[in-house]
């Protein structure tokens, strides 16, 4: 079989996970890398040498813009991992090319581009695949088996938590510009959080959401936000991110209450106290998912997280990010 041949627009950290997983599937051949050179021309003539080097130490080439990669007649795919402003056009751009296209998430953060999107890839026959890589997980796909099979009887209440720091260049960069941006936390490293909870447990009925700025105060976005939702069986739950604190010892992690058993996502996947898949490592995640996205092109096979979990995603982040500013305040009594 002909090997499918892929490059990449982003050159950011995410690039290194992405390379290292395409690059172990045999069936696959990681092409090359561009990026968006924005600035001065002192600044776009260091970042492309920057880009040079590291294409170089990779052993792949080094495309001289967008529009030259995706013009490339040999390339069957590319991975859409640049900043958020840029991945609509960008995704367009690649779908009228004849592309297939990996995107990271967000895939858009507007609901009206999803639709546009969603038509072309029907019309040209070409997979978007969204990069909700934490659902390729073999331990979160074991408990949406088992939450499936009912063994948890009535689900009480379930909780989605993930605190970690980030970095100055993160930080003071674009993720800091509300407009580039269109949130914080929740938008950002919350989208995943967001689409494992709608993998395992579906739409909520309800939520609240409640965002702060406690330590990122340079950020125009919440560095913490917390939603409360219910369920349309009644349970309760809560998603937390946050960017405050790197102090996550024991609280990171999805569990799921009902009231026959429990389920556990940490380490590793415990039900009921028992450990039953340690396949919960980010990189993994990314082998797992460029396994998929290959077999949704040459297979066929439907993504486990679709462009419809995508819209769902982004709906329940925009609606928690509404419902923030409308919040019944206590005073002292």
């Amino acid at each position: 079989m002909k090997k499918l041949r892929i490059g990449m627009v982003g050159a950011g950290f995410i690039f290194d996970w992405h390379y290292n997983a395409f690059a172990s599937l045999p069936d696959v051949e990681f092409v090359g890398l561009c990026q968006d050179f924005k600035g001065d021309e002192a600044e776009i003539a260091t970042r492309r040498k920057a880009l040079e080097k590291k294409c170089g130490e990779w052993g792949i080439m080094a495309y001289a813009s967008f529009d030259a990669m995706v013009a490339d007649p040999s390339l069957d795919a590319l991975i859409i991992g640049s900043i958020n402003p840029y991945h609509y056009d960008q995704i367009m751009a690649g779908l009228k090319a004849g592309k297939h296209l990996l995107v990271e998430k967000p895939l858009v953060t507007d609901l009206g581009e999803l639709d546009k999107i969603k038509a072309l890839s029907v019309s040209t026959g070409r997979v978007v695949f969204p990069g909700h890589n934490f659902v390729y997980r073999g331990a979160v796909q074991k408990a949406k088996e088992i939450l499936s099979s009912g063994a948890l009887g009535q689900l009480v209440c379930s909780s989605f938590v993930s605190s970690h720091t980030i970095s100055e260049g993160h930080a003071g960069g674009w993720r800091s510009k509300k407009e580039l941006s269109k949130g914080g936390a929740l938008m950002d490293s919350g989208h995943h959080l967001v689409y494992q909870m709608l993998y395992l447990l579906g739409m909520p009925v309800a939520a609240q959401a409640f965002c702060s700025k406690l330590v990122r105060k340079n950020m125009e976005g919440e560095d913490t936000a917390q939603v409360n939702m219910q369920f349309a069986d009644g349970s309760l739950g809560s998603l937390m991110q946050s960017w405050a604190s790197g102090m996550d010892q024991g609280i990171n992690g999805i569990r799921i209450l009902g009231d026959k058993g429990n389920l556990m996502i940490t380490d590793a996947l415990y039900f009921n106290g028992e450990k039953l898949s340690e396949d919960v490592q980010y990189g993994d995640s990314f082998v797992r998912q460029a396994r998929a996205f290959v077999d949704s092109i040459q297979k066929g096979t439907p993504p486990v997280s679709t462009l419809d979990d995508a819209r769902n995603a982004l709906e329940f982040i925009y609606a928690a990010y509404g419902s923030s500013d409308c919040v019944a305040h206590f005073g002292p009594r």
